[in-house]
Formats: C-alpha cells, structure tokens, sequence
C-alpha cells in the first residue's frame, strides 16, 4: 500500500492541515475503513482530586507512525494546565508488528519523560477508579448513555451517576472537507441524587476536535480525595473524527466535582 510522506499527514489528534484535507478529497470521498482509533491509559488523579491526566497513543493510519499525546487537567477549571497537552509523532520506517510495537513503546516512553515534571508537579499519583467502561469494540451497551454507582466498595456502592450525550449538527468549518457526513458537536449531561447538569453543549466545534462526525462515552473516572469533600471526576469522550484511512477515534475529557 502507498504510504503519504509526513508533509500529506495531520499530527495525530490535531485538525487536519489544507494539504492532507486535499489528499483525503483527491483519494476520494468513500475511503477505506482501515481506521485508527487511540487507546487510552489513565494516570489518575492527585490525592486532593484537583488534578487529572490520561494518555491516548496508538499507531497513525496512513503513515504508520507511532504516537502518543498526554493531557493534564486542572479539574475545576475542566481545563488543560499550563503546558498541556504534549503530543509527540515519531517518523519511523516500514517495520514489523514486533518492531511498529517496539517504537510505540519508545514514544510513548519518551513522551513520559517530556511530561514527567509536569506530570510531578501536578501530583498525579494514580488516585481513582474506573466505574464504568464502554470501549468502542462493545457492542451491548448504549454508547450515549452511562450509569455508575459513586463507590467501588461493598456494600455501600453510594448513589448513582447518569451521564446522558447527545449529538447536534454543526456549521462545518472551512478545515473540514465535504463528503465525510455531517459534522457534529455533542451535549453532556451528568445526574446525580435528583440534580442534572450540562458538561458540555457546543454551539460550534472547537479547532481541537479537528473534523468530528460523532461520539461516544468511553468511561467515567472517580476519585473521593482523602480528606473528605466532593468527589472528582473525569469523563472520557471518544470522538470519531475525519482520518487518512476512514474515521479515526481520539479523546477528551471532561473534569469537575460531583
């Protein structure tokens, strides 16, 4: 199969430059589902709740370059901290499975070691549980629905939490070509003990996102810091977004406090 050179690639995760937005449109508009979708690696949270990171990393469709983009939160903020995210692409050769496995692990190591002080310095130390976990190969759950119990411990499993998405067409910007469907943004809501809140409701889609044409609920991370207080929490949105190959899978979180 032709590879395109690196100048024809987005980075990962990124929005899609002019230049590989024409590649797309000349390779047509029904492309190859040979998709890549990220997985993800959770670091967790800082033992007061107020920080969380996860990784997303895989191998780029297209090019076959491994990758790996970590993201830090201020959790109250539900903003990235200063620094963040760190995204790193390694342009290396043809190789096997052992060896295509071999690079992503020394990129995915490398860019740990570019985020390490950031990553220290925001205390993150693994605290938190997954209380639910809906990955895109299931196929028996509702990916806009989720509901979790607050505890992983028996026999108090604390009260229930109701994340509901939903998805809305919106303008398409210029970076997005046509052919690909529409492009969408998403509405999140969270209920707990008779309360609901929206996370997140786009009235347009930001850069970030690159060409979103829809979304599903990964899983939701707790973390009920030490010193008593509202727990934290932090959901993960797999976006299926405009790739090389066919629609690729990245991520976002959304952090706050129950």
């Amino acid at each position: 199969m032709h590879r395109p050179t690196p100048k024809a690639l987005a980075l990962a995760a990124a929005p899609l430059g002019a230049a590989a937005l024409a590649l797309l449109v000349t390779l047509g508009t029904a492309p190859a589902f040979a998709a890549d979708y990220a997985r993800v690696d959770v670091l967790g949270f800082s033992a007061d709740g107020s920080r969380f990171a996860f990784e997303e990393y895989g191998t780029q469709d297209g090019s076959g370059f491994p990758y790996s983009n970590i993201y830090l939160f201020d959790v109250d903020r539900d903003a990235w901290l200063g620094g963040s995210p760190f995204r790193r692409l390694d342009e290396t050769g043809d190789a096997t499975p052992e060896q295509a496995e071999a690079d992503l692990a020394r990129t995915r190591a490398a860019n740990r070691d570019e985020a390490g002080d950031l990553i220290s310095s925001a205390a993150i130390s693994g605290h938190g549980d997954t209380v639910a976990h809906n990955p895109p190969t299931e196929r028996g759950a509702d990916p806009h629905r989720m509901i979790a119990s607050t505890r992983a411990e028996v026999p108090e499993f604390g009260p229930q939490v109701e994340l509901r998405l939903t998805e809305h067409a919106v303008e398409r910007p210029a970076r997005c070509p046509d052919g690909f469907g529409e492009i969408k943004g998403f509405r999140l809501t969270l209920a707990i003990e008779g309360e609901t809140r929206v996370l997140n409701d786009d009235a347009r889609l930001p850069q970030s996102r690159g060409c979103a044409l829809g979304y599903r609920i990964e899983r939701l991370v707790l973390h009920h810091p030490v010193n008593g207080g509202p727990a934290s929490f932090a959901v993960i949105v797999l976006v299926e977004q405009v790739g090389f190959e066919g629609p690729d899978g990245r991520h976002l979180a959304i952090t706050g406090r129950l």
